[in-house]
């Protein structure tokens, strides 16, 4: 299994996951860039029902993961008279709470690769070490407990939304990044898995997006997510003999999750760092439309 996934998106990827593993497909070998990483970690472990159920939560709660910093400084700070906050763009390393991904991704950040281990499972996750300016896939059964669980981290961190990390220990030149732009330079096949399901948050091939703002986060999102649909077109011409199975957004599956039969996918479908209750809930609900029109028979 591959998935990629930036923020919101991700929720479609959980989605996706969840539904293909109702329908009884297990993984014992997969990969991630962006925070779909984390899916791709849990799906892996037998628990794709858990990042579903994770999700629809932040549906419910108007999406807390995806807080900004600057609103998190403000709650922190209440109604405190004559204190304003406001942002420094020169020394602002990401839009998106840190501690909001930290507590998303908790319960997985300890242990990883012994729970890989003990499930017969192995995992690679994309990050970029921006001091060299190289990325890699990097197998969290590889790494001891700590790093792993910063890895996963860094590999969730996107461009524009949570800031690099620093991995402790010296085998990287710099802090790390992630997102789904990471992990294009090189395909993760490997070994003698033949048969791959490639779940994307983002749609393949990319589509129009008509109602684009101007913004720099709209147009930085905008930019990866072309570049990464059109990277995923490369490896799946690309293949080299293998199988591979893909579940992205498309026009009938957000239908379907909308309910509306003039629903415009590329007008609707969240940007990563968009935070907005019910467009989670409907991503949800489009991975899980997608992996039934792919995937199972009748549907």
């Amino acid at each position: 299994m591959l998935v990629l996934a930036d923020g919101a998106q991700a929720a479609f990827a959980a989605g996706a996951v969840a539904e293909l593993a109702r329908a009884g497909v297990a993984w014992r070998r997969g990969a991630g860039a962006g925070l779909g990483a984390h899916a791709a970690l849990l799906a892996v472990l037998g628990e794709a029902a858990e990042s579903e159920r994770r999700w629809r939560r932040q549906a419910e709660l108007s999406c807390p993961l995806l807080r900004s910093r600057l609103a998190a400084a403000r709650e922190r700070l209440g109604e405190t008279p004559g204190i304003t906050a406001s942002v420094d763009a020169w020394n602002f390393a990401g839009w998106l709470d840190d501690a909001s991904l930290a507590e998303h991704l908790a319960p997985e950040l300890a242990a990883v690769p012994e729970r890989l281990t003990r499930a017969g499972a192995g995992l690679a996750v994309a990050v970029e070490d921006l001091g060299e300016g190289r990325s890699r896939w990097v197998d969290l059964t590889e790494v001891g407990a700590a790093e792993a669980g910063v890895l996963l981290r860094a590999a969730a961190a996107f461009p524009g939304g949570w800031p690099p990390v620093d991995v402790p220990g010296g085998r990287f030149a710099g802090p790390l990044w992630g997102g789904v732009g990471v992990g294009l330079g090189r395909a993760p096949w490997a070994g003698d898995a033949l048969e791959w399901d490639v779940v994307c948050g983002f749609p393949v091939p990319v589509v129009a997006r008509p109602a684009l703002g101007g913004s720099l986060l709209e147009l930085m999102q905008r930019r990866v997510e072309g570049a990464a649909a059109a990277g995923v077109s490369n490896w799946l011409e690309a293949r080299g003999g293998r199988s591979v199975r893909l579940i992205a957004p498309t026009e009938a599956a957000w239908r379907a999750a909308s309910g509306r039969a003039g629903a415009e996918l590329g007008v609707e479908y969240p940007l990563p760092w968009e935070r907005n209750g019910e467009l989670t809930a409907v991503a949800l609900a489009c991975g899980a439309a997608a992996a039934k029109i792919v995937s199972i028979p009748g549907s």
